[in-house]
């Protein structure tokens, strides 16, 4: 089982939101992905701080819509750290 709280707490914004949106073919909904954010974040991240920050990743090709209202990989989508060296309970 994947610690998403330890995960969100010890991790960059950016780095999560890379993690979710390349976990599913389909990406991530922004819904979803708010409410990990806003939920377990140490430092009081908010729906604004992710616009922005989707805004900033979509400019740069890191992520892109999925034409459902989330996102999904993008062109320049890069898989973090953390993922390669299977922190959190991931497989």
């Amino acid at each position: 089982m994947i610690d998403f709280k330890s995960m969100i707490e010890n991790e960059t914004p950016q780095d999560v939101i890379l993690y979710f949106s390349g976990r599913k073919l389909s990406g991530i909904s922004h819904p979803q992905l708010d409410g990990y954010l806003t939920t377990y974040s140490v430092n009081g991240f908010s729906n604004i701080d992710l616009i922005l920050l989707v805004r900033e990743m979509k400019g740069e090709n890191m992520i892109l819509s999925n034409g459902k209202g989330g996102y999904k990989k993008g062109r320049n989508w890069i898989s973090p750290k953390f993922v390669t060296e299977k922190k959190y309970g991931i497989e």
